[in-house]
């Protein structure tokens, strides 16, 4: 394994100059103890949020289309003989049991969210009350209780209850990404552990062991780099456990000592450094602990995870009503039909026939996690394994079958490319790049200034104000592969923390962090004042 050497800097009274594609960065140096950190000025751009997958080609001229749900059907929207383009309608289901599942998810949604505001809230009550009762009292309040103490003891609850709260979001999102990785690694060490039939007129001579043409094992290497991939996610997961657990036993520990140890209803708040699964606990209906006492810490993130499942069962609900509307998954001619109006259907069932058309489609999956991303209509950039060039394609269907075999949960996209502009033969593989948003003329940071707070849209950021450092929340918008949107919390201009110099640049080559992470450009050390005076190093990136 390449160890990384960390950057040091001569440090006692120096300023070092950094000229970074036309920017000047600045080291504010005290000290070799003093922190040193890498900063950006936010600025404006366009940013393009996609989503990869990869599929298999068919190109042959005919598709016969089905719902991708059950159902009676209201209306047909072509006949036999009608001109159609990929995507447009062809027919629609009875959609009132289908509003009343997204109803009731929905519903389901506001339970669980209004269930966590009110444990908080019992926590909170808990704790106050404590503080509002001497100690040998029997329910007496305190004449001159120290109401400044109470509201901070209850800001540090809340702050430990957020933390929690993200920490078990975190968690979550850790555990679908390790099971998508997982999914991933068998599909692509399938190929590479089959054995292949024998020949019985190949050269027996031969060495069963040499590769005929010579190459490197493409499926052995794709095999052992999504083996590495999972090992990675896998340790995401731990160390997101190790984070969750750490902020169950700071709370559980604030709640100890807020209530001055005292146990309610026979069930105090547990401690220890176990990793801790809650999602499996069941929240109560009435706020409190299943014994009756004090909302514990982990009650707090059992109710996060049951949000969680709620949002999921709203996407799947969602998503079938969505299936109750057909899409041409080509564009071509109705040459058949095989239900009508008022006539029920099943799930995959054709119910028309689209021949013609030099358009191709690809079939490929997108993750459980990801599919609510994905709309009917999005464009697609379709490319070939070893080459940059697209064609233009979009998403013409989205399947409501879900696949587990692999052990995680995915679901098939369709990709319709009407006229393709690069060689797609049936059978091969694609690589699809779904652009799921644009957006223009944004403010924008790079990703790694960023810190999620869950896996919502809310983030923080550290600040440089030119004299000291402070943190910023900041709510994110879309999300590219270098940048992300910043649609609140900061304009352009403002300055953003990159990272510490002395941390390694996670990716980046050993060489590029002894340079300091700036891209390899020549470092030109002065003498003279220090901007700043005596605070940390600021290295200033320009653009």
């Amino acid at each position: 394994m390449m160890h990384r050497r960390k950057l040091r800097w001569p440090a006692v009274g120096l300023v070092a100059v950094l000229l970074v594609g036309g920017g000047t960065a600045y080291a504010v140096a005290s000290g070799d103890s003093v922190p040193r950190y890498r900063i950006v000025a936010a600025g404006t751009g366009d940013i393009e949020q996609t989503l990869a997958s990869s599929g298999t080609v068919d190109a042959a001229n005919r598709a016969d289309v089905g719902f991708g749900v059950d159902g009676t059907i209201a209306r047909m929207k072509v006949a036999v003989g009608d001109t159609v383009k990929a995507g447009q309608a062809l027919a629609e289901l009875q959609t009132g049991e289908l509003d009343a599942a997204v109803t009731e998810a929905e519903a389901a949604v506001a339970q669980a969210v209004a269930q966590l505001a009110s444990d908080k809230a019992a926590q909170n009550d808990a704790v106050e009350n404590a503080a509002d009762t001497p100690a040998g009292t029997s329910g007496t309040p305190s004449s001159n209780g120290d109401a400044a103490a109470t509201a901070a003891t209850l800001k540090a609850l809340k702050a430990l209850q957020e933390k929690v709260i993200a920490a078990q979001s975190t968690a979550s999102a850790a555990l679908a990404a390790a099971k998508s990785a997982l999914a991933a690694q068998t599909e692509a060490c399938a190929d590479a552990f089959t054995t292949p039939t024998a020949d019985p007129t190949a050269d027996l001579t031969a060495d069963p062991t040499a590769d005929p043409s010579g190459a490197p094992d493409d499926d052995s290497a794709a095999c052992t780099a999504a083996l590495a991939e999972v090992q990675a996610k896998q340790q995401d997961v731990a160390d997101a456990q190790d984070a969750l657990a750490k902020a169950l036993g700071e709370l559980t520990a604030a709640l100890n000592k807020a209530l001055g140890g005292v146990t309610r209803g026979g069930n105090s708040p547990q401690t220890g450094n176990a990793r801790t699964t809650p999602s499996s606990e069941t929240p109560s209906t009435d706020g409190a602990s299943s014994a009756g006492g004090t909302v514990t810490a982990a009650r707090l993130a059992a109710d996060q995870a049951q949000i969680e499942q709620a949002r999921a069962d709203l996407v799947t609900a969602r998503q079938a009503r969505d299936q109750a509307t057909l899409r041409a998954t080509r564009s071509g001619k109705v040459v058949a039909l095989a239900a009508g109006k008022g006539d029920s259907v099943s799930a995959g069932d054709p119910v028309v026939t689209i021949v013609g058309g030099k358009a191709i489609t690809v079939t490929g999956s997108v993750s459980e996690e990801k599919v609510d991303q994905v709309r009917v209509g999005q464009k697609v950039r379709v490319t070939v394994p070893g080459s940059d060039e697209p064609a233009d394609g979009t998403v013409t269907a989205i399947g409501l079958v879900a696949d587990s075999s692999s052990g995680t949960t995915s679901y098939p996209v369709t990709v319709t490319v009407e006229d393709p502009s690069i060689a797609l033969p049936t059978g091969s593989s694609a690589l699809l790049q779904i652009v799921l948003s644009t957006v223009t003329e944004v403010v924008t940071v790079p990703t790694s200034a960023v810190t999620r707070r869950g896996d919502g849209d809310a983030a923080t950021v550290r600040t440089w104000d030119g004299t000291k450092l402070s943190t910023k929340s900041v709510t994110l918008g879309a999300a590219g592969t270098r940048t992300v949107q910043v649609t609140s919390g900061l304009k352009a201009g403002d300055e953003v923390v990159l990272a510490a110099i002395d941390d390694p640049i996670d990716g980046a080559s050993s060489e590029l962090n002894q340079r300091g992470g700036f891209g390899g450009m020549p470092v030109a050390q002065f003498r003279g004042a220090a901007p700043g005076g005596g605070g940390p190093q600021i290295y200033r990136s320009g653009k």
